[in-house]
Order: structure tokens, then C-alpha cells, then sequence
């Protein structure tokens, strides 16, 4: 009796797991894309990483980063987070978003070297937001100034 129960729960997981991949594979699909603005005029393109495994993820392994694109990492609540640059090959500007306005801002984060720990900085946000080192200080980009997320091509 218990062998037969096991194989019908066995069974209907197996029929399941498909549409449990499909489902998983169109959030994936779902999630990139928006636009973060800037004191009103500075346009970034994002990727939106909004799961955890996006997040811990987020910009690793890429050896480049366009002028005017960058990653955003949305979060409930405006709390302590923390951000390292395990994986990651090249320097980057954080930008700590709270309550629409920027709070902090890491510039020119380096990543780690072979040899070294990886950066590790953290700010209280809910949201943060990875560009192209170098790219906040030439866009006059500071504290205090407001921020709005629009055009995402899909919801939270």
C-alpha cells in the first residue's frame, strides 16, 4: 500500500515538473527591463533582478557593462543590505536608493583579485542599483537626488 501511494505521489510530481520548469523559465524570461531616471535627466536602461537567485547572481561573469545601462535590485523595505563582488570582472558604481531618493553611493567598486577577498559594501535600501564605474561621477550623479523606475515590461 505504502509503495503504490509512493508512486502515485512520484508520478504526479513528474507530471508536474514540466509545468512547474515553464513556469520558471518564463519569469526568467519576464523579468529584464525598465528604465531608472535620475534627477530628471539622467535615462539608465536595466535589467531588473528581482528573485534572490537573480540577485545574488546580478552582474557576475560579465566582462563588460554599456555606458547607460545597469542592473536594479528591488527590495520590499528599505533595510540594511549587503553587496560583495564575488564573481565579478569588472569595477562598478552602487547606487543605494531609499524612499525614491539616493542615499549612498559606492563609487568605482573594484572586483577581487585572484588572490583577495571580494569588496563587500552595505547601505540601508530598497533599491540598488549597479552602473558602469565611472558613470555616476560623469553624469553628476549624487545623494539626495530623486530617482523613478519606469517602463518595466513587467510587474514585481
Amino acid at each position: 500500500m505504502r509503495i503504490a501511494r509512493n508512486r502515485a505521489v512520484l508520478g504526479f510530481l513528474l507530471l508536474l515538473s514540466p509545468t512547474l520548469f515553464l513556469l520558471r523559465v518564463s519569469d526568467v524570461s519576464a523579468l529584464q527591463g525598465g528604465e531608472v531616471v535620475i534627477d530628471g535627466r539622467v535615462t539608465i536602461t536595466v535589467e531588473v533582478a528581482r528573485t534572490a537567485a537573480e540577485q545574488a547572481k546580478g552582474l557576475s561573469s560579465r566582462s563588460s557593462l554599456s555606458k547607460g545601462n545597469g542592473m536594479l535590485f528591488p527590495f520590499d523595505a528599505a533595510e540594511h543590505r549587503t553587496f560583495w563582488m564575488k564573481g565579478m570582472l569588472i569595477p562598478l558604481d552602487i547606487v543605494w536608493i531609499r524612499k525614491g531618493k539616493i542615499a549612498a553611493i559606492d563609487v568605482n567598486v573594484p572586483p577581487p583579485h585572484s588572490d583577495e577577498a571580494p569588496a563587500v559594501v552595505s547601505h540601508v535600501a530598497d533599491l540598488v542599483l549597479e552602473v558602469p564605474a565611472g558613470f555616476t561621477q560623469e553624469k553628476g550623479i549624487s545623494v539626495g537626488q530623486t530617482v523613478s523606475i519606469g517602463n518595466e515590461r513587467s510587474s514585481r
